[in-house]
């Protein structure tokens, strides 16, 4: 008799259905937020780049006598990060010279994750800009 009340028993069944679920509704919207935050430094990273080497082959000029030193680059390109906080060593610069593209700024930085306490990976963006002299 009690086998057979515990199975038309329908209390708990929404509990039991949305501790199925629940994981996969958690993993879709922490991974959207997660990539939205690796976009978001992706292109803050790559507009800084883009401006830092703007800003340094117009300092140079025609003439590449007056350029900016790789120090000066790397600070521009830092302050001109929207909304992060990342170290000017994080930029690497290439004056230009005769016959290049001009002043070439690259960034690495590493994304931190919320799965960095379950020992996996930081996503590492890379970004690299080049403005002509």
């Amino acid at each position: 008799m009690t086998a057979r009340r515990l199975t038309r028993d329908e209390r708990g069944v929404a509990a039991v259905e949305f501790a199925f679920t629940s994981p996969l509704y958690f993993l879709a919207l922490f991974g959207l937020a997660q990539a939205g935050l690796w976009l978001w430094t992706d292109f803050s990273l790559q507009r800084a780049a883009d401006a830092a080497s703007r800003w340094a082959s117009i300092q140079c000029g025609p003439n590449l006598k007056t350029c900016p030193t790789d120090s000066q680059v790397q600070t521009y390109a830092a302050n001109n990060i929207a909304g992060m906080s990342v170290p000017s060593s994080a930029f690497s610069v290439t004056l230009p010279t005769a016959g290049s593209c001009g002043t070439q700024v690259s960034a690495a930085y590493n994304v931190p994750t919320f799965t960095s306490g379950l020992g996996l990976p930081n996503i590492t963006v890379h970004v690299s800009a080049c403005f002509p002299t």
